[in-house]
């Protein structure tokens, strides 16, 4: 069992809790065009949902003070639902006769990955996660993570969709008392600071307190 333990020391802004009534936890209305601001030009022919989870992922990263992602960070991307819009695209075209090649390539929730390898200029250890439960991204990850830590990112483009992101990195073990994480909301939640591997579930921490 990998016996290090995490902070987070970034995540997105919104998108976490999308269904919630708060609209502090909904994506804005004008995420794409944020997102054109943030690269400095508009992304084509990746689909919606790579689209997103650029946007998570620079948010995130921006929270956490990153320019640069380090060659060794584990980056991991879960999304159940997958390129909902492009795949209704493709059975379409495929209706009419061959659908066509960047149609086809949108499709594929893959795509995410060269997307955020060629925004970062990054290049490392990615992979795409289809899981129901979406803790089950976070103990995969804890069990694959070293010490320069993690890139986790929850992705759906469904209405009202989510790019819902933590970057964690190792850290010495705090004072603050670890608890088992009962749910996913438990796990992101603003008040949890620190992870650990526990025998068969993440546990958490909040912030250590100043004596």
């Amino acid at each position: 069992m990998n016996s290090l333990t995490w902070q987070i020391t970034g995540r997105s802004s919104a998108g976490f809790f999308p269904d919630s009534a708060s609209r502090d936890n909904a994506l804005p209305d004008n995420w794409r065009e944020q997102l054109v601001t943030r690269l400095g030009y508009r992304p084509r022919r990746i689909g919606i949902l790579a689209e997103l989870a650029l946007f998570g992922a620079l948010d995130c990263l921006d929270a956490a003070k990153e320019i640069a992602l380090p060659r060794d960070v584990v980056l991991r991307v879960c999304s159940l639902s997958g390129s909902i819009s492009a795949i209704s695209q493709v059975l379409e075209q495929n209706r009419e006769g061959l659908p066509m090649p960047f149609s086809f390539l949108q499709s594929q929730t893959s795509q995410i990955l060269p997307a955020l390898a060629a925004a970062l200029n990054w290049q490392g250890d990615a992979g795409i996660v289809l899981a129901r439960n979406p803790m089950d991204l976070a103990i995969l990850a804890c069990h694959q993570a070293g010490s320069a830590g993690m890139l986790l990112g929850w992705v759906e483009e469904e209405k009202p969709g989510r790019s819902a992101w933590l970057r964690l990195v190792s850290c010495p073990l705090p004072s603050a008392a670890f608890t088992s994480a009962a749910s996913f909301e438990e796990m992101v939640a603003p008040n949890t600071h620190y992870w650990r591997l526990g025998q068969a579930d993440i546990e958490i921490a909040p912030a250590q307190q100043l004596p």
